[in-house]
């Protein structure tokens, strides 16, 4: 009695190239599932650096942004004070430039001093009903 010897659809060479592809398949869906996981990895980390950078950057700007007005306001006052130094520099030029003019000197020294010069003469304004009041005349003929 001898056994039967089972019966193969397929020769043995076609079963072993259809394991291969079979294996050869699964590598390939392994890889390509494999080189996703990587990608998808690698675009995780950049856009956890990226999202990393731009909150250090917003929070500069939000350090840098009071700094920034406190500077404006400190550099009006020193453009204030400027134009009143300005303008003090130009009052100081003008008085220095007449004081040392010789065409204004005789004039200068009539203002600063007592002394007049010849051909000065003083004008004295006086109120009328003040002078009438005041002559002996007037309070006789009351």
């Amino acid at each position: 009695m001898s056994l039967s010897q089972p019966s193969f659809d397929v020769e043995p060479s076609e079963r072993l190239k259809s394991l291969r592809q079979k294996r050869y398949e699964h590598r390939q869906r392994t890889c390509h599932a494999a080189r996703f996981r990587g990608l998808g990895w690698e675009m995780t980390g950049r856009l956890t650096v990226n999202l990393a950078l731009t909150l250090v950057a917003l929070s500069a700007l939000v350090r840098l942004v009071p700094y920034y007005r406190t500077q404006r306001q400190v550099l009006r006052e020193v453009e204030k004070s400027v134009e009143t130094a300005q303008t003090q520099n130009k009052r100081l030029r003008a008085d220095f430039s007449r004081y040392f003019d010789p065409a204004q000197t005789s004039q200068l020294l009539q203002e600063n001093g007592a002394r007049d010069s010849q051909r000065h003469v003083p004008i004295v304004w006086v109120n009328p009903s003040s002078e009438q009041a005041d002559s002996p005349t007037a309070a006789t003929q009351e």
